[in-house]
């Protein structure tokens, strides 16, 4: 029988007063959905009350449906929101399951003020595919507010995609409080599949795309990031001079090719920049976000490499020396001779981060110098426990106790080198925050 079912109805059904449910909104439900399967929700007759199950029959007779095309389910409370709730929720479950594909239509105009309101949520808490459609009988109203016979109509429920949307973006607010912006993307992309208003529509696009942009950003996806804020330069066009500033950085540490001379310096392009040290306070912002997510592995990991950049910057910036490839004629002279040992014919001398630190704090004229050389302990403690982390060189997890002891230490640590580079006017900085959270959500209304 399932391949035959193509509409299923679900009809609350209501107790006529004169013993006539031909005229009764349930009768006009039934004759203008012509439904190939019908499921009563009725109450239990309470001897010697009849209940609306008493007038199953009635009803099947009336639009000649057989028995094998219509079932009954009672509920014992009509009044009780959360059992009628759960029943409801467990036969639309059913429904699907016994009849894939077919379409489902719930009309909730008749039976007790807890009926409707149960069958109203169970259908708009059914989030598969294909969704439950709200039905509802509606006709012109005399004087009495009583609707008049013969002008009932079994209408849609207008706007109810809007309220089915509402609640994907009410997750999608939850997902943005984790800084999760691939759920709030999934999430919003679910709610735009549906018919909604045309106004709603064009905000959750909107929202949708600077979600993707921050997913973009997140995952140093620069030049998509760039692109879908773009759209909204009016509004974002300070973040889109921190993604510019950013792009230059990642160019001059990964473009090894298309430069004008092969002569010309690998890191050269870093000159160009108004703020190249944003990148470090970028990678900060990062961390912060995943120590949010309890992702404190991937936050240590991120606080190393925004200390490794603060030196690299500052080495090339302030000296000329690329940690990468470093000139040995570049480096301070008392230690020119301990890393002349450390060449090796036809390889780059390279400096990693503690070496990189000690041969910048040795430079009598760097403006980290004193502070160099005043954290070095408070970096080797820091560089130890995230040494020992599992995207470092150990299997031991960072936990929400190490990150608040260790690794927001690193993150104070990396930010007072970027202070002293403003106080002693080496950086020019351009403003940064913290990616938003709900408030993307602020202009949907």
């Amino acid at each position: 029988m399932s391949a035959s079912v193509r509409r299923i109805l679900v009809l609350n059904v209501g107790k006529p007063v004169n013993g006539d449910v031909s005229q009764r909104p349930e009768a006009v439900a039934l004759r203008e959905a012509q439904p190939d399967y019908v499921v009563f929700v009725c109450s239990q007759p309470d001897r010697p009350q009849a209940g609306s199950l008493d007038y199953v029959g009635e009803y099947a007779r009336l639009v000649s449906l057989s028995p094998h095309q219509y079932e009954s389910l009672v509920l014992p409370d009509p009044d009780d929101l959360a059992d009628c709730y759960q029943k409801l929720v467990q036969c639309l479950e059913g429904l699907r399951a016994r009849f894939p594909g077919a379409e489902l239509l719930a009309d909730y105009t008749a039976g007790t003020k807890t009926m409707s309101a149960a069958l109203a949520l169970a259908a708009l808490d059914n989030e598969q595919s294909p969704e439950v459609k709200l039905r509802l009988v509606r006709g012109q109203r005399g004087q009495q507010a009583t609707v008049i016979p013969g002008t009932e109509s079994f209408v849609a429920v207008s706007g109810i995609h809007d309220l089915r949307a509402r609640r994907l973006v009410s997750r999608a607010r939850d997902a943005l409080e984790r800084f999760d912006y691939a759920e709030a993307d999934r999430l919003l992309g679910q709610a735009l599949q549906r018919e909604i208003s045309p106004s709603l529509r064009g905000q959750l696009e909107r929202v949708r795309n600077l979600c993707r942009a921050f997913d973009a950003w997140d995952r140093y996806e620069l030049e998509r990031a760039a692109t879908l804020l773009g759209i909204y330069r009016a509004n974002w066009y300070q973040w889109l001079e921190v993604l510019q500033q950013l792009q230059g950085v990642t160019r001059a540490f990964t473009a090894k090719e298309n430069r004008q001379s092969p002569d010309q310096p690998r890191l050269i392009d870093l000159d160009q920049l108004r703020d190249p040290y944003v990148a470090v306070e970028d990678l900060l912002l990062n961390a912060e976000r995943r120590a949010a997510q309890a992702r404190y592995d991937d936050a240590m990991a991120r606080v190393y490499r925004a200390l490794e950049l603060l030196v690299q910057l500052r080495l090339w910036l302030g000296h000329r020396i690329d940690t990468s490839n470093a000139d040995l004629a570049r480096l301070p002279e008392a230690l020119r001779v301990q890393y002349a040992s450390r060449v090796e014919p036809g390889r780059p001398l390279t400096l990693a981060l503690l070496q990189a630190w000690d041969v910048l704090a040795a430079f009598p004229d760097e403006p980290l110098a004193d502070w160099l050389r005043a954290e070095r302990g408070r970096l080797l403690d820091w560089t130890r426990h995230r040494n020992h982390s599992l995207l470092a060189h150990g299997f031991t997890p960072v936990t929400g106790n190490v990150w608040r002891e260790y690794g927001c230490d690193g993150i104070e640590l990396c930010r007072a080198g970027l202070t002293v580079l403003v106080e002693k006017e080496v950086r020019r900085p351009l403003p940064h925050r913290q990616f938003p959270q709900v408030d993307l959500l602020s202009e949907v209304t």
